[in-house]
């Protein structure tokens, strides 16, 4: 029993010591001696562990993932409404990469580019997190709230682009400001192309602004009316 706690122990030293040095200095740029002296181990130990760095780096995200995978269902359970439910998953991950940057690092900018990541059991997790969000657009359709002719896989890959761009712009950029910053606005303008009624996402614009942008909508809508209304064109 206590051997394999030593040995449980070793590892998680080993993971934390290629995380550690794979977000410093770089995944190319980091040695399995490098790793080996972190945790202060010889090579030959490591190896009793882990094949090589490539084997670290496609374990390092596993746990962190799993975690994501695990609190998605209850950090979705009892809201209501599509829109909210986007918005909830969007901030909640958001906010656990802020929370984990080590790990968000090594996942966007290096594991994603891996040719080996789709062969992994964090991709496996990483795709059943992602389908929450085909599971919330087929329900935006049907109830209405979304476009009746949505590819919620289109929506997904939208989602999902967005979201990382937003991630690995922050990454690149040393984490120096807060991931959201300007978010309800980015959240607004691409959910709003999802919607049956848009105007419903958008935030609220002050003054003249937000009188002009109305009188745009109605207009809008009276011209779709009169299309409706005139039937369809030769």
């Amino acid at each position: 029993m206590g051997n394999k706690g030593t040995k449980e122990n070793t590892r998680g030293r080993i993971i934390e010591s290629a995380k550690k040095l794979f977000a410093e200095q770089g995944y190319q740029k980091t040695t399995i001696v490098d790793i080996s002296r972190q945790a202060g181990l010889s090579e030959a130990a490591l190896y009793e562990y882990f094949q090589g760095k490539e084997d670290l780096l496609l374990t390092i995200p596993d746990l962190w993932v799993s975690e994501l995978l695990a609190g998605i269902q209850e950090q979705l359970f009892g809201i209501k409404g599509t829109v909210n439910k986007l918005r909830k998953y969007l901030w909640w991950n958001l906010r656990r990469i802020e929370q984990a940057p080590l790990d968000a690092k090594i996942v966007y900018l290096f594991l994603k580019t891996n040719a080996n990541f789709m062969n992994t059991p964090v991709y496996a997790n990483v795709r059943k997190l992602y389908s929450y969000l085909l599971e919330i657009f087929e329900e935006g359709k049907r109830t209405g709230e979304m476009k009746p002719d949505l590819n919620p896989h289109s929506a997904r890959n939208i989602f999902v682009g967005t979201m990382d761009h937003i991630v690995t712009r922050w990454l690149l950029k040393d984490m120096s400001y807060s991931l959201f910053d300007n978010l309800d606005d980015i959240f607004d303008l691409m959910v709003s192309g999802f919607m049956q009624n848009h105007s419903k996402v958008l935030s609220p614009l002050p003054g003249k602004e937000a009188e002009t942008t109305a009188r745009v909508a109605e207009r809008t809508e009276e011209a779709a009316g009169q299309e409706r209304l005139a039937g369809p064109q030769d």
